[in-house]
């Protein structure tokens, strides 16, 4: 009797600490949502600019005078959103395998390490290679895949707060919604190169050594 009991405070108590990290998340969430509301202010057109800078496959010069550009503040805003919801979305999935601080732990690693490489990698091979067109066309690229990998991770991020039951699922999704956004970045991040008319040689120190390379491995330790 007494040892069901002591399972039952237990099981009380994690249930206790799961609620706990749900209000956390939504709290954040709530933050991200605030900061979505404050870029479209900035911006009416907010979320017609991000989808059409998401698929528009074209060089700065092309967009210069673009009506779809988005200013430094609402950039700035989305920037936040989509670290957060990343860090968030890493947590929930984490929270699969290891408990509460453990995830948190390792979904502040796999973010930083995300958003470090992809901020890294185009300026390394500009600065080998001297083509710093390369580190003007890749780091809009890459603020083109974060606006819209926030949004997209903020709508699954609250999904999941608000349904822990289908977890597992969910948890799925968002793994290929990450792939898929990974994917559809070296193919952009191909066609501009090639547009630039970058030599093959700094093409593959970018793509395989630089973004694919850390991408398996970051594929590898999830799985």
């Amino acid at each position: 009797m007494k040892i069901t009991t002591n399972i039952i405070a237990v099981s009380l108590q994690i249930t206790e600490r799961g609620n706990e990290s749900i209000k956390i998340i939504l709290a954040i969430l709530l933050f991200c949502v605030a900061t979505i509301a404050l870029s479209k202010f900035n911006n009416s057109d907010l979320f017609r600019s991000v989808t059409k800078n998401f698929f528009r496959f074209k060089l700065l010069e092309s967009n210069f005078n673009d009506e779809n550009r988005i200013g430094f503040s609402a950039s700035f805003l989305l920037n936040i959103n989509f670290i957060l919801s990343l860090t968030i979305c890493f947590f929930l999935a984490f929270t699969n395998f290891v408990s509460g601080n453990e995830a948190l732990i390792y979904a502040l690693c796999f973010s930083a390490y995300l958003i470090i490489i992809q901020q890294i990698s185009f300026r390394l091979v500009a600065l080998l290679s001297g083509e710093h067109m390369i580190s003007e066309e890749i780091g809009v690229l890459t603020k083109q895949i974060w606006h819209m990998a926030g949004l997209l991770f903020l709508i699954i991020a609250l999904i999941w707060a608000l349904n822990q039951q289908s977890t597992l699922a969910v948890s799925r999704f968002y793994f290929i919604i990450l792939l898929t956004l990974f994917a559809f970045r070296y193919i952009k991040g191909i066609f501009l190169c090639h547009k630039m008319g970058i030599k093959w040689y700094y093409l593959f120190l970018y793509l395989c050594t630089l973004e694919i390379m850390p991408s398996l491995l970051l594929y590898n330790l999830v799985l």
